[in-house]
């Protein structure tokens, strides 16, 4: 996923000046994004996955009020890029198959209104 984070237009990536630090910035308003990784469970994977997968109209009523219960060693892997003010979201979605987290969905960004929604989850 950082690959398609760095790629992104919207995002500015700075170094610190011996290289030691990364920083991601939402660029229209400059707000740094925080990376989060969750495992989650299978009925939760799933049920991120179909929230993933809706469109952008209807991702409220796939979220409803589906908050992810917490697990030391899930199933899922779900990669969040958030902004700090909120406005900005990227996420993707892995599953644990033949001994290795494999991509179950490409990176979905979420921006102003979407974002802040599918941020409520997390």
């Amino acid at each position: 996923m950082w690959n398609s984070i760095c790629n992104d237009s919207r995002i500015g990536i700075k170094k610190s000046l011996l290289g030691l630090r990364t920083t991601a910035t939402y660029l229209p308003t400059n707000s740094e994004i925080n990376i989060r990784i969750l495992e989650l469970s299978p009925d939760d994977g799933k049920r991120v996955t179909s929230i993933l997968n809706a469109d952008n109209g209807s991702l409220e009523k796939a979220i409803g009020d589906f908050k992810p219960k917490k697990v030391d060693i899930g199933n899922y892997m779900l990669e969040v890029c958030a902004s700090a003010d909120g406005e900005f979201v990227a996420m993707q979605l892995f599953q644990f198959l033949q001994l290795s987290y494999e991509p179950i969905t490409g990176v979905k960004f979420y921006e102003g209104a979407n974002a802040k929604i599918i941020g409520k989850i997390f």
